[in-house]
């Protein structure tokens, strides 16, 4: 469901809310809408504008969403919105559409990670911060499956600056989330106060 003025928060305010489920969460979902720019779903978590704008849709991250099958209890889910009519070819070469993920969507979406990993004491790695596609195949509906359900959420995406093609994008998001926490306290750096 589309939520109607949805609350935009920063990453204090995103810390503030995490630390209220420590020791409650243990896994992160990344996703993308697969809707428009500017639609917030109260599927998610926290939802992330084309700008990079974080909306949270919950008062606490231990509220149940309905963003990853039979996954749902103890995670959070975070949705960059994109991907109206995107299609999957073989996953290196996805049309993402009219409205693909914008690098400030997936900066956001590392940086977030990387707070959230921090406050809640998870580590970055595949079997704590998994992509909707990554879940669906461990789960077996995933891209190639048959599945008429199948999830291939950020199966690929663009690594910029590093690399200009698509490469998997369970491994963009969770890379460039090591990198912004190794300056998560560092007091030249946006992401210390949220931190705290």
């Amino acid at each position: 469901m589309i939520v109607v003025n949805p609350v935009q928060i920063d990453y204090q305010k995103l810390a503030e809310v995490a630390k209220r489920s420590r020791g409650k969460i243990n896994r992160i979902y990344l996703h993308w809408t697969a809707g428009h720019y500017d639609d917030v779903y109260d599927d998610y978590h926290i939802n992330i504008g084309a700008g990079g704008e974080l909306y949270l849709t919950c008062e606490d991250f231990t509220e149940l969403k309905a963003h990853t099958w039979r996954r749902n209890t103890g995670s959070i889910g975070i949705a960059m919105c994109c991907a109206a009519g995107a299609t999957a070819i073989r996953g290196s070469e996805t049309d993402f559409g009219k409205e693909p993920p914008t690098q400030q969507q997936i900066e956001a979406m590392a940086k977030t990670v990387a707070v959230l990993t921090y406050v809640l004491g998870l580590e970055i790695k595949l079997l704590t911060v998994t992509t909707h596609c990554e879940a669906a195949l461990f789960d077996g509906y995933g891209p190639h499956s048959g599945d008429p359900d199948t999830r291939w959420d950020l199966w690929y995406l663009p690594d910029r600056p590093l690399y200009g093609g698509l490469v998997p994008g369970g491994n963009v998001i969770r890379g460039k989330a090591l990198w912004y926490r190794q300056f998560i306290g560092r007091r030249d750096y946006v992401l210390t106060q949220a931190a705290k």
